[in-house]
């Protein structure tokens, strides 16, 4: 979610002479690899509720909560790593991976084979698809993408939505990219747009905390999110997979789930 390139650079010039010095078998320079050493940094787009946003409700140790940030940090635990998050605008938040500032992205992010040919993933750890989110009072007149041509469509920019939505825009309908989940929502609220194509958690959960908009329609793409990190950044790719399994073999996963969608997760 933006980051500090130039304590980035100066720990990963330290890094790099720490693990030419030590052996690679020593599990503590893999560690000192990291962007903030003993800490595990992510680049997450905040606020993205449930999957992201700030901790005001109870304090947490990075100051973030959420679906995604709460897995992330069982994961840091298991690892003996402490977690940093650093908020990052999702349009230019691989870029600030690939700067340095940050050793993944933890983020909703849907794999996808184009994002592949310049990050690596993570084993799938959510099943998600598109939906449209629109007014109560306009969601019998909205029932589908379709039912919007010559209407004004937002989406959030960089994302799997606006990719989607710009290959099956309705006739005559506008495309209006914005930065982030809280900006579509206020222009919806405002009529600036007519609706919300986003991901489903993300617009589900919306409608839960408010009962002016509803949504309309689920829009199956089998998207399944991801953990980014840089290519060749075996460490934390492992790291991050170790922790995925542990938790999805001891329960936690279920029980991270269930706290906040109300249900045990889909079985694939």
């Amino acid at each position: 979610m933006s980051r500090r390139l130039l304590r980035a650079s100066v720990v990963l010039l330290v890094a790099g002479f720490a693990l030419s010095a030590c052996s690679s078998n020593n599990e503590d320079a893999a560690v000192q690899t990291s962007v903030g050493g003993k800490d595990l940094v992510l680049c997450s787009d905040i606020p993205y509720e449930p999957m992201e946003f700030e901790a005001t409700a109870q304090k947490t140790p990075s100051g973030y909560t959420g679906f995604d940030i709460d897995l992330a940090q069982q994961i840091a635990d298991g690892a003996n790593r402490n977690l940093s998050v650093k908020v990052t605008p999702f349009d230019g938040i691989f870029a600030a991976m690939d700067a340095g500032n940050c050793d993944a992205v933890v983020s909703s992010v849907t794999i996808t084979d184009e994002r592949k040919q310049n990050m690596a993933f993570s084993e799938p750890y959510f099943d998600s698809d598109q939906s449209l989110l629109v007014l109560k009072e306009n969601a019998g007149t909205y029932k589908t993408l379709a039912d919007l041509a010559g209407k004004n469509i937002g989406v959030q920019s960089g994302t799997t939505g606006e990719e989607f939505v710009n290959k099956n825009t309705p006739t005559g309908a506008t495309v209006t990219a914005l930065p982030g989940a809280a900006d579509l929502f206020a222009a919806l609220e405002s009529g600036t747009i007519d609706a919300i194509v986003q991901d489903y958690p993300i617009n589900a959960y919306r409608a839960t905390q408010n009962d002016n908009v509803a949504i309309s329609e689920r829009i199956p793409t089998g998207e399944k999110y991801g953990i980014a990190v840089k290519k060749g950044d075996s460490a934390t790719l492992d790291l991050f997979n170790k922790g995925l399994a542990s938790a999805k073999a001891d329960g936690s996963y279920d029980k991270l789930y269930e706290k906040y969608f109300g249900q045990a997760p889909p079985q694939s």
